[in-house]
C-alpha cells in the first residue's frame, strides 16, 4: 500500500470526489481524516471506509471559520501525532447550488460566500497545518482547482477566479515550504460525474465537455483519485509547484 499510515487531512470528503479521494486514500492504506460541514455525511464516509477495513475518522468542520479548521489539526494531532497529507478538496460547487451569470449582476454576498469556501478556506486549513508539517520537516499539500482557470468560463467569474487564486497560493507555498521538505502541489479534475443523484440534466452537462476531450468519455471519481495518491506518496517527492491537468486531455498546457 503506497500510503500506509499515512495521516491524511480530505476536506469536503463526505461527497462527490471528495468522497473518492477519501476510499482510494484509505485503499491504499492511509488514516483518513474526514473534514466535512455535513456531519453525517462524514460519518457515513467515514463508517464505509472502516467496514472495508479502511482507517477513517470524521470531524464536522467548517473550513471558513478558523477556530474550526484550527481545532481539526490540534484534534488530529492529538489523534495520530502526525499530519502528513492536506487535500483541500472542499469547495462550493456540485453540493451547493452555483449562481451563475455576468460579473456586473453577480450578487456581492455570493462572491464573499463562494470566496469564503474556494479560496480563504484553502488558506485557512494550510496557515493550521503548515506548523506541524514544519516541524516535522516533511509533508504534502494538495489543492484542488479547476480547468475553468485555462478557459476563463464565463458564466461562474467567482468560481473561476478562486479557483485561479488557489493555483496562485500553490506557487507560493510550494517556494516558501521546500526549505522544510514540504510539497505543495496542485491538480485540475476536468467536470466530472459526481453527483449522488444523477438526473438527465446532471448527465448532459457532464456529456457536453466530452468533445474537447482526447478520451471521448464523461469523467468520473475515478479517473482523478489515482493522480492524488501519486501525489501523496513518496513517488512525488521531487515535484512541487505544480499543476496537473486530470482532464482527459481536454486541455494541453
Amino acid at each position: 500500500m503506497i500510503l500506509q499510515d499515512k495521516v491524511t487531512i480530505i476536506t469536503g470528503a463526505g461527497h462527490g470526489i471528495g468522497r473518492a479521494y477519501a476510499r482510494r486514500f484509505a485503499a491504499e492504506g492511509a488514516r483518513v481524516v474526514i473534514a466535512e460541514i455535513d456531519e453525517r455525511a462524514g460519518e457515513s464516509v467515514a463508517e464505509t471506509i472502516r467496514r472495508d477495513g479502511g482507517s477513517a475518522w470524521a470531524r464536522a468542520t467548517d473550513v471558513t471559520k478558523y477556530e474550526s479548521v484550527e481545532g481539526l489539526v490540534q484534534e488530529t494531532v492529538s489523534r495520530f501525532g502526525r499530519i502528513d497529507v492536506l487535500l483541500n478538496n472542499a469547495a462550493v460547487y456540485v453540493t451547493a447550488p452555483l449562481w451563475k451569470g455576468m460579473l456586473d449582476e453577480l450578487p456581492l454576498e455570493e462572491w464573499d460566500r463562494v470566496m469564503a469556501v474556494n479560496l480563504k478556506g484553502v488558506f485557512l486549513c494550510c496557515r493550521a497545518v503548515i506548523p506541524v508539517m514544519r516541524r516535522q520537516k516533511s509533508g504534502k499539500i494538495i489543492n484542488i482547482a479547476s480547468g475553468t482557470f485555462f478557459s476563463g468560463s464565463g458564466n461562474m467569474p467567482h468560481y473561476t477566479v478562486s479557483k485561479g487564486g488557489v493555483i496562485a497560493m500553490t506557487r507560493v507555498l510550494a517556494r516558501q515550504l521546500g526549505a522544510w521538505n514540504i510539497n505543495v502541489n496542485c491538480m485540475t479534475p476536468g467536470s466530472t460525474m459526481s453527483e449522488e443523484v444523477v438526473t438527465e440534466e446532471v448527465r448532459n452537462r457532464r456529456q457536453a465537455g466530452i468533445d474537447r476531450r482526447v478520451f471521448s468519455r464523461i469523467e468520473m471519481p475515478e479517473d482523478i483519485t489515482g493522480t492524488a495518491v501519486f501525489l501523496a506518496s513518496s513517488d512525488s517527492d521531487f515535484i512541487t509547484g505544480q499543476l496537473l491537468v486530470v482532464e482527459g486531455g481536454g486541455i494541453m498546457h
